[in-house]
């Protein structure tokens, strides 16, 4: 077994509802894999990327975790124990997008959580929503294979979309990150009881060594990533509004920041 080494994915983003009516697009990013615990390593190593502080790339904690500015990892690792998991001793690494010229928007980030054999034990999925709001689903992995899908399931206990209603589960689909990335989410809807896809979400990489030299391309390629998917998140509703869909409204976030 063997932990992709820190780096940069560039590929694209997909999205495609399903019902009431179809609906879907395609946007090229990039996204940055790290390990939690070599954050200020990187500030020092890398000229284009900061942590905790102003740059064309960053990464601040305030971005992540409970949002306050304190360190992911007692987090995550809190998030373990309540599921009686230990990651004490576990590499973690991150998978989101990067502040680029100090503003960013997640609509999630992923954290791997390895253990010492380098096997993949857990995985806590961070979703945020354009009301400032946030939730982790930490989920155990089961029966781990370098080479096979990673599957994963949960009720849904957050809103996101304002057009996509509660009463939902997520099926994770995704493979150990490598020289590919490739990680789905499906929603299905579980009232009525047939089950129906609501929607399919879909993150695609190719992976690159982190350096100066490929965060200054990243950076060429993609100069606005931030503007763009915050951007592209009010387009598309706007677009999804044409087409007629209904508004839901926001119930109370839940009271834990980890389910």
């Amino acid at each position: 077994m063997s932990i992709q080494p820190n780096g940069i994915y560039h590929g694209t983003v997909f999205h495609e509802r399903h019902t009431p009516f179809s609906h879907k697009f395609t946007y090229r990013v990039f996204t940055l894999w790290l390990d939690i615990d070599q954050l200020k390593e990187f500030d020092n190593q890398l000229s284009l990327f900061s942590f905790n502080c102003w740059n064309a790339i960053s990464i601040h904690n305030k971005d992540h975790a409970l949002r306050d500015g304190s360190n992911i990892r007692p987090w995550i690792e809190k998030a373990g124990r309540d599921k009686k998991i230990d990651l004490s001793r576990c590499k973690i690494y991150m998978l989101c997008f990067p502040r680029v010229w100090n503003y960013v928007f997640n609509p999630i980030t992923v954290f791997f959580c390895y253990n010492e054999k380098e096997e993949l034990i857990a995985v806590l999925h961070q979703v945020k929503n354009t009301f400032g709001e946030q939730h982790g689903y930490f989920l155990p992995v089961e029966d781990f294979s370098q080479n096979k899908n990673v599957k994963q399931h949960c009720e849904k206990t957050f809103h996101v979309s304002p057009f996509i209603h509660m009463d939902c589960e997520y099926r994770f689909r995704f493979k150990n990150p490598g020289n590919e990335l490739h990680f789905a989410i499906h929603q299905f809807q579980t009232k009525p009881d047939n089950k129906s896809k609501v929607l399919t979400a879909t993150w695609d990489g190719a992976y690159r060594p982190l350096t100066n030299k490929n965060l200054l391309l990243s950076l060429l390629k993609h100069p606005l990533l931030s503007f763009k998917v915050i951007v592209g998140i009010h387009y598309e509703a706007v677009r999804l509004v044409i087409k007629g869909a209904r508004y839901i409204s926001k119930p109370k976030p839940p009271k834990k920041s980890v389910t």
